[in-house]
């Protein structure tokens, strides 16, 4: 269709992540809805506002990422659970695990099964949990494993790969590792950031929130066990954790008025929101500057837009496939893309033009020593490499300053042949 009404790349690519944004906020909205009718319109109201002002959830609402995918219907769970529409949360639950992310059952599981022992949801006859998955997953597998097999060109299942690679084979590990508690000391309070501090007290304004973090801490806890983690593969917990948080603010703004201290609270409530605009600002100043891949490539297409049409090969890099080089990217048809990884230099001499990133602080002495025999350096992209917190004797007295380092590089061949 896309090529029908001859639609340019990064038409495309705005036009889905639109798309899947709408879906997501659609969703959330449904969620904030259920909120509302479970914790009153107070909580839903602050709900809505923490999440406005947090960076990572929004930036993940449109990623064309099978986590993105995900989240939806995990919202959708959550709102069925909270309307007390279990067998319908369990159907979603189950398309959501076998369509779009496997590791999802280590936060389902501990979720129904507070619901199961309670008695509030059933596990066997036919309208039972275990019939409902079992059918669901079936119509899943009998939608995914045909389409995605033509696509790929095999027979094959994603996530079923997907959980044969990480939980069988144990490999996660070879795209980098954390330590056990990362998701905890750093993932969620970057997600959270001020809102974090309120989760406790959220905890202790009502006794229904404990209750709802379980599962979601639960999912942290187990998933912490797989070496490789990404801030992704949690997302779906942060509306969890932020729905703590706007119980203590609906409780300090429900009250304001009772007593001098509260509404110094109140003032703190707002202050926390302002708080996290500020940093959501600057995040999205360093998410500006963080895709050195695509800035690299794109600025190289512009360079050589009269070589449209002819047969140039060009090699990327692991490091800029994943600093936002994608098919999207590729605005020249004729141009060949090879994404193979672990080439050694050597196997690069007869690309016309190498795509080189680095998550170091030395690209330019790499360049120079490895890569100089076949090709030379057309140009360098500055990118985002650390921020740092600086203080001067002036207001505002401690500020953040970001550091910017060569992250791409284009080299061309020496023999180019266009």
């Amino acid at each position: 269709m896309f090529r029908f009404w001859a639609i340019p790349k990064p038409f495309q690519l705005m036009l889905i992540r639109t798309t899947l944004g709408l879906i997501n906020t659609v969703s959330l909205l449904y969620f904030a809805r259920s909120v509302q009718w479970c914790f009153g319109r107070e909580t839903a109201m602050f709900l809505r506002y923490i999440l406005c002002s947090q960076f990572h959830f929004f930036f993940y609402l449109s990623r064309p990422l099978p986590n993105s995918f995900a989240l939806c219907l995990v919202m959708i769970v959550y709102q069925r659970i909270f309307e007390e529409r279990y067998r319908s949360a369990v159907r979603y639950a189950t398309a959501c695990v076998i369509l779009f992310r496997c590791e999802l059952v280590l936060l389902f599981g501990p979720l129904f099964l507070g619901y199961l022992i309670l008695g509030k949801l059933k596990t066997f006859g036919f309208d039972g949990a275990i019939a409902i998955g079992v059918r669901i997953a079936a119509a899943c597998l009998a939608l995914s494993i045909p389409i995605d097999s033509y696509f790929w060109g095999r027979p094959v299942w994603p996530e079923g790969e997907v959980m044969f690679f990480n939980v069988i084979e144990n490999r996660s590990h070879e795209y980098g590792t954390h330590p056990y508690f990362w998701y905890f000391y750093s993932a969620l309070p970057r997600c959270l950031l001020t809102s974090v501090f309120l989760v406790p007290l959220g905890c202790l304004s009502d006794h229904r929130v404990p209750k709802i973090l379980v599962p979601s801490t639960c999912f942290i806890f187990l998933y912490s066990f797989l070496p490789h983690k990404e801030l992704r593969f949690i997302i779906y917990t942060i509306p969890i954790y932020s729905l703590a948080a706007a119980v203590f603010c609906a409780r300090i703004y429900v009250n304001r008025r009772k007593s001098f201290v509260r509404k110094l609270l109140n003032y703190g409530v707002i202050l926390h929101l302002i708080v996290n605009v500020a940093c959501t600002s600057l995040f999205l100043l360093i998410a500006s500057k963080n895709y050195p891949g695509y800035d690299a490539l794109t600025f190289l297409q512009h360079h050589h837009r009269f070589d449209a049409r002819k047969p140039v090969t060009v090699y990327v890099d692991n490091a800029c496939a994943q600093t936002g080089v994608s098919r999207f990217a590729y605005l020249h048809d004729a141009w060949i893309f090879n994404k193979t990884e672990n080439l050694k230099p050597e196997d690069l001499q007869h690309f016309d033009f190498l795509t080189l990133g680095t998550y170091g602080s030395n690209l330019r002495e790499e360049v120079e020593t490895k890569f100089m025999k076949y090709h030379r350096p057309l140009f360098f992209v500055n990118a985002f490499h650390e921020h740092k917190i600086k203080t001067s004797k002036s207001f505002p007295w401690v500020y953040p300053s970001i550091v910017y380092k060569e992250k791409a590089a284009i080299l061309k061949n020496k023999n180019y042949r266009f």
